[in-house]
């Protein structure tokens, strides 16, 4: 009995995987049919909106966005509009879509949405309510969701509203990936300075994350106007490693006096602890001083580090700024075959480069 009876649930199992099988492979091949379908219904709707110069869509189109497959197909008929048209699209149906959206309990839908939304290049004149929305969308407890929605509000162009967006999310203890933060930034295509100007009185309230990400943006940007502000930071002994690196990157692409000061006193604090990252970063801006003995004697230091990325770092740099035979010499009479081994290596690098 026990055996007829596992054959038979063998049986069924096989059966419903089958089934699901067949079920799933149809599914997959008239997808792209229904898509292009629902795209080119849009399409139409679109021409006709022209034609009549009122481009209201009828309350049945606008409830078909909740399905995935209808926000592709509205997306890829907006696509093919002139910016004029797909601005007015948006713009003349944003109450109706924003209400949907709002009804929408589904956190992969309103990731999607804001997905899309980011690409239909919406002005900072026109994003209004939509950005408001998209501040909605950061609550979500999918990262997807708060992602798309944090990609669709730089896209913008608003400065205002990216502000709103960290300080929002910085009061409620919501982090997020600091590298996808930064990447962000940089396609803010607003007032670059006018970003920067907003965000900096919120140094101190802004999660490590963002104000990370801020440094960031700042470095890449070569966005200077606030280095003191930000080395006075980097010298507070309570100030996390990770600002303190973002801070170090930042002044290793100006080199100046105060900045190697402040890489001359980051050596110093963090050279003899297990803390390496600091250093190791900080080394690779000393290359930037050339014929600066002081910068040099700190190097053949550094050299002798029990770290491999802090001795690796400081022989770049020292091959970088120069280095003599009698310099060579005084780093192989310290009998520290790692560090010989180092500078060796990066001299014959740069022999063959």
């Amino acid at each position: 009995m026990f055996i007829l009876f596992y054959f038979f649930a063998n049986l069924f199992v096989v059966f419903v995987s089958l089934l699901v099988y067949y079920a799933t492979s149809s599914a997959r091949k008239t997808h792209p049919r229904r898509l292009a379908k629902a795209t080119e219904r849009f399409s139409v709707l679109f021409r006709a909106c022209k034609e009549g110069d009122d481009y209201h869509l009828p309350k049945r189109e606008v409830n078909r966005l909740r399905h995935p497959l209808f926000l592709e197909a509205f997306y890829n008929a907006c696509i093919l509009l002139d910016d004029d048209q797909r601005q007015r699209v948006l713009l003349e149906n944003q109450k109706p879509i924003i209400e949907l959206q709002q009804q929408e309990k589904n956190p992969t839908i309103h990731a999607y949405f804001a997905y899309l939304l980011r690409d239909l290049r919406l002005s900072r004149e026109n994003g209004g309510k939509y950005g408001s929305l998209m501040l909605r969308f950061l609550d979500d407890s999918s990262i997807y969701a708060r992602e798309n929605a944090l990609k669709a509000i730089y896209s913008f162009g608003d400065a205002f509203l990216v502000e709103t967006a960290f300080r929002n999310l910085s009061a409620r203890g919501i982090s997020h990936n600091e590298k996808l933060i930064t990447d962000g930034l940089l396609t803010f295509p607003g007032d670059e300075m006018q970003l920067v100007e907003l965000l900096m009185p919120h140094y101190d309230e802004l999660l490590e994350c963002y104000r990370n990400s801020l440094i960031n943006y700042m470095s890449y940007k070569a966005i200077d106007a606030y280095d003191d502000r930000l080395i006075t930071d980097a010298r507070k002994e309570d100030t996390s490693v990770d600002t303190v690196c973002a801070i170090i990157r930042k002044v290793n692409k100006s080199p100046s006096e105060k900045h190697l000061q402040l890489l001359e006193e980051l050596i110093e604090r963090y050279k003899d602890g297990d803390t390496w990252e600091p250093v190791a970063i900080a080394v690779t801006g000393l290359g930037h001083y050339l014929g600066n003995g002081k910068v040099k004697e700190l190097l053949k230091n550094t050299l002798l580090s029990h770290n491999w990325y802090i001795r690796k770092n400081s022989a770049v740099s020292l091959v970088s700024i120069g280095i003599s035979q009698e310099d060579l010499n005084e780093i192989l009479d310290q009998h520290d075959q790692y560090a010989a081994d180092a500078i060796n290596y990066e001299l014959g690098r740069a022999v063959h480069a």
